[in-house]
C-alpha cells in the first residue's frame, strides 16, 4: 500500500517545532541546576549588611576664610633713619621683643641732659630741706624746689618716651612676615616695617543661610578642610554668630576658632567648612537596602534561620549612600543589600557574602512575618 506523500512545507514546520521544544526543555534544565537555584525549590542568593550604630548629625557646608587670632602691620611711630633690624623673615617673636630701631642719637642725648638735670634738682632739694630744718630758709623755698624736682622727673619721662619711640617692638607674640625695609631707610609715621600674626589659634569666618539661624549658637563643632592638606580635617568650635543678617545675601556670618599649634593654617586661606548640629547616635543602613512601596519604606531582614522577613521602617537623615533608620530595626540586624527584586516575605535565602560580615549571623533577630 502506498502512503500519501507529505508536502515539503509541512515537514519543515514540524522540524522547526521539534527544535523549539527541545531548546526550551534544555533552557529550563540548565536554569534549574547549580547550588543557588532560582526555582521554587532553591534558596534565593542575596548579599546582606549589618545594621550599624553611628554618630550622625546634620551638616551645613560653607566656604570660609582663615583669619589670624591677632594681626597687625608693624609700623614706625616717628620719622627717622633705620639703624638696626633685629628679626629674620618668618621668625617667631614674643611680646615686647625688639623688631627694629630708628637712629635715636639726638633723643638719647636729650635724655642724658634731662637725667643730669634731675640729679641736680634732687641734690638741691636735699640742701634746701636741710636749711629749712635749721630755720635758715622758709618752707615756701622747699616747696618751690620740690616742684622743680617733679618737673625734672616729668622731663625725663618725656625724653624716655621720645627715645623709646625710636625702638619698634612686637605688641604681642606671633610670627613676623617678610621685611619691608632695610638698614639706612628713611621711614615716616605709618611706614610698614613688617607684619605680625598670632596664628597659634586661627579664626574661620563663613556665612550660613538665614534659614539655619535658629540652630546657630556658640559651641557648635565644625570640621574644615583646606586644598593644601587634602587628607587633614581641622576641628574647631563656633565662638560667635553675627548679630545681623546680610540683607543682600540673606546670610549670617559665623566665626569659629581652630587650634593651630603646628602653624599649618595661614591667614587668607580658603577652607571648606562643615557646621555640625543635632549630633546623635543613629542606626544606619545603605540606601540600596531600602525597598520603597507607595509612600512607605521597607527593608528585608534575614533571620538566624536564613528566612527573609519584610518589615516597614521609618527613615531619617541621608548621607553619602546611607540612610538613618529611626524605627523598625535594631543594631546587628542583617538586611538584604542585593537581591531584593521579587524577594517574597518568608522566602528562604542564601547569604553569599557571609565571609565579609563583621556582625555574626546569629546576632540577628528573627522577625515574625506580618
Amino acid at each position: 500500500m502506498r502512503l500519501p506523500q507529505i508536502p515539503r512545507h509541512i515537514l519543515v514546520l514540524a522540524l522547526v517545532a521539534v527544535v523549539a521544544v527541545g531548546g526550551w526543555a534544555l533552557f529550563f534544565r540548565d536554569a534549574g541546576s547549580g547550588p543557588a537555584q532560582r526555582g521554587p525549590m532553591g534558596p534565593r542568593p542575596v548579599n546582606v549588611v549589618g545594621v550599624t550604630s553611628e554618630i550622625s548629625a546634620e551638616r551645613i557646608e560653607a566656604l570660609g576664610t582663615v583669619q589670624a587670632q591677632e594681626s597687625v602691620n608693624v609700623t614706625a611711630k616717628v620719622q627717622g633713619i633705620i639703624g638696626r633690624i633685629y628679626f629674620e623673615d618668618g621668625q617667631t617673636v614674643t611680646r615686647g621683643q625688639e623688631i627694629a630701631a630708628i637712629d635715636a642719637g639726638e633723643q638719647t642725648a636729650q635724655l642724658n641732659v634731662e637725667l643730669a638735670n634731675l640729679e641736680q634738682q634732687r641734690k638741691d632739694l636735699e640742701r634746701t630741706a636741710s636749711l629749712a630744718r635749721e630755720n635758715h630758709i622758709s618752707q615756701a623755698r622747699v616747696d618751690e624746689q620740690t616742684a622743680m624736682l617733679k618737673k625734672a622727673e616729668a622731663n625725663v619721662a618725656a625724653a624716655r618716651v621720645r627715645a623709646g619711640d625710636r625702638l619698634i617692638v612686637a605688641p604681642f607674640g606671633g610670627v613676623v612676615g617678610t621685611r619691608r625695609i632695610s638698614v639706612g631707610a628713611l621711614v615716616s609715621p605709618g611706614t610698614v616695617v613688617t607684619t605680625l600674626d598670632d596664628i597659634s589659634k586661627v579664626k574661620l569666618d563663613f556665612a550660613v543661610p538665614e534659614t539655619f539661624l535658629a540652630s546657630l549658637k556658640s559651641g557648635l563643632p565644625v570640621e574644615a578642610t583646606a586644598a593644601a592638606y587634602n587628607e587633614t580635617v581641622f576641628k574647631g568650635t563656633v565662638i560667635a554668630v553675627d548679630s545681623r543678617v546680610d540683607p543682600t545675601t540673606r546670610a549670617v556670618n559665623v566665626r569659629a576658632e581652630i587650634d593651630n599649634a603646628d602653624l599649618r593654617l595661614r591667614p587668607g586661606m580658603l577652607m571648606v567648612v562643615e557646621l555640625i548640629k543635632d549630633e546623635r547616635q543613629s542606626l544606619m543602613v545603605p540606601e540600596a537596602a531600602l525597598d520603597p512601596a507607595n509612600d512607605k519604606q521597607f527593608v528585608v531582614i534575614v533571620g538566624a534561620d536564613n528566612v527573609a522577613h519584610r518589615v516597614e521602617v521609618k527613615i531619617g537623615r541621608r548621607r553619602m549612600g546611607f540612610v538613618e533608620i529611626l524605627e523598625g530595626v535594631k543594631e546587628g540586624d542583617l538586611v538584604v543589600r542585593e537581591g531584593l527584586q521579587d524577594l517574597r516575605d518568608g522566602a528562604k535565602v542564601e547569604i553569599m557574602n557571609r565571609s565579609e560580615l563583621t556582625q555574626p549571623a546569629h546576632a540577628s533577630r528573627i522577625v515574625e512575618p506580618t
